[in-house]
């Protein structure tokens, strides 16, 4: 075994054997989702992957250089796809989702349900309201430097050497993999998800890795184009700001398996092509 396959295998231990040993820390204990393990999987699942980065790095003595930059103004067009491009196809996922089941859109934004009162904000023009939630989503810089934890280890750790072991494009399809592997304790658990949803948790669980699938890859892309994973972050970021939106703009408040969020078939279908077409396009 090569010092590649020792560090990702140790990689792979240390992240998914963190979440699956929580996970079933708390399928065992009463109150599943109100335990010590649940809220520590949750809370720390951004922070695992970086971790686990480190330790691989200082226990194998891997002195790699760390693919990170702040200087995003060396690519503009870049910036622009990742901050703009994923938020907008949500925002059209939704939109196609609520034309096809037009009974599900309410009209208002819900937001004291994000943050625990009873507010709501009118939507008197829709394309206004999508055009400020892509805005607020690609300046969202807080949340893009806090999904660099989770982008450090998966894609900026373990993709270059999952394509050094395995080749460039089953390189990236692992990856994706491997990281929806990992969310499989908090889907099972409900997190995204409608446990109300046909199937459920299993349907949910088979979906999420559907969209880890589909945005590990866009992710991938943009790291293998850029060697830096703060790109990847912004893309990250900026899905998990527009992505909790469209359910509080629906009659339900529920995230099925259709959409309206970017979790649903419907909801990601922009996302999907987006991978597809970035995917064949790679060389190699």
């Amino acid at each position: 075994m090569n010092d590649n396959q020792k560090q990702i295998r140790l990689y792979l231990l240390l992240t998914l054997g963190t979440c699956f040993l929580l996970g079933m820390a708390a399928f065992f204990t009463p109150n599943n989702r109100e335990n010590a393990a649940y809220q520590i999987l949750q809370k720390g699942f951004t922070a695992f992957p970086v971790t686990a980065a480190i330790l691989t790095r200082r226990i194998t003595k891997d002195k790699t250089t760390w693919r990170f930059s702040l200087k995003l103004w060396k690519n503009p067009i870049l910036w622009a796809f990742c901050a703009f491009v994923p938020a907008i196809l949500i925002a059209m996922g939704a939109a196609l989702y609520f034309l096809l089941f037009p009974a599900q859109y309410s009209g208002v934004f819900a937001i004291g349900s994000l943050v625990g009162t009873d507010s709501v904000i009118q939507i008197r023009n829709p394309l206004l309201f999508c055009v400020a939630c892509v805005l607020i989503a690609a300046f969202c810089i807080p949340l893009q430097l806090l999904e660099l934890g989770e982008e450090i280890g998966w894609r900026e750790y373990l993709l270059p050497k999952q394509i050094a072991q395995h080749g460039l494009k089953k390189g990236i399809l692992l990856n994706g993999f491997c990281w929806g592997l990992a969310h499989m304790p908090l889907i099972y658990f409900g997190f995204n998800y409608s446990s109300e949803n046909i199937g459920a948790p299993w349907s949910n669980m088979a979906m999420m890795m559907l969209v880890c699938m589909t945005m590990g890859t866009i992710c991938s892309c943009v790291m293998v184009i850029s060697n830096n994973v703060m790109y990847s972050a912004i893309i990250h970021g900026a899905v998990n700001v527009i992505g909790e939106i469209p359910v509080f703009i629906s009659v339900s408040h529920k995230s099925g398996l259709l959409g309206p969020n970017p979790t649903g078939i419907i909801g990601m279908s922009g996302l999907v092509l987006c991978a597809v077409i970035m995917f064949i396009r790679l060389d190699g």
